[in-house]
């Protein structure tokens, strides 16, 4: 079982005990607003946390997707690297609302990068997110990525089309960020 602790927070594989929170989590009304009614059901939220138990049994493991947890054991959301060809990995962050704009996806999503970066020999890390998503795009730029591409209108959901925005980060240039600010803890 692989973890990750933080200041705040652990972050650690999903088990089946977390279905009733992290369906809790993901019903919610603001929460849906950038992805589609199927992504948001019951039934998309048991898949995925199926999937996530299935690949942290995978071996050799490519895909981590760690439930976010506090300190006091509450289930706030979850974060998860995937590992790809020639060293690249894509990210992607999801929290609870009540649990936004605390600082926690910042400290998920910095744990994340340093593992890829710092255990998992990444070479580039990127986010796909919806373009109108400004609190995502927002944390990845201060997770250090820069903005890379704009999709227009590639995806459709909702009655509508959405553009997409992908934002990416080299290692060198994560570290150099840290090394320069004294932000990053190692755990």
């Amino acid at each position: 079982m692989q973890t990750i602790t933080t200041e705040n927070l652990v972050l650690r594989d999903f088990s089946l005990a977390d279905r009733d929170a992290y369906r809790a989590l993901r019903d919610d009304q603001k929460f849906a607003r950038f992805y589609s009614e199927e992504d948001v059901s019951t039934d998309k939220s048991d898949t995925l946390l199926d999937l996530f138990i299935a690949q942290s049994l995978e071996l050799p493991r490519n895909k981590y997707q760690f439930a976010i947890v506090t300190k006091s054991g509450d289930l706030i959301g979850s974060c998860g690297i995937r590992l790809e060809a020639d060293q690249q990995a894509s990210v992607g962050c999801e929290l609870g609302r009540e649990w936004q704009k605390k600082g926690y996806a910042l400290e998920a999503g910095n744990a994340v990068l340093a593992f890829g970066f710092d255990q998992r020999g990444v070479h580039r890390i990127y986010a796909e997110t919806i373009s109108e998503n400004k609190a995502a795009i927002r944390l990845c730029k201060i997770l250090g990525m820069r903005h890379e591409a704009l999709f227009l209108e590639n995806r459709f959901f909702q009655g509508r089309w959405w553009s997409t925005s992908v934002l990416a980060v080299l290692a060198r240039d994560w570290r150099q960020r840290y090394s320069v600010r004294g932000h990053r803890k190692d755990n």
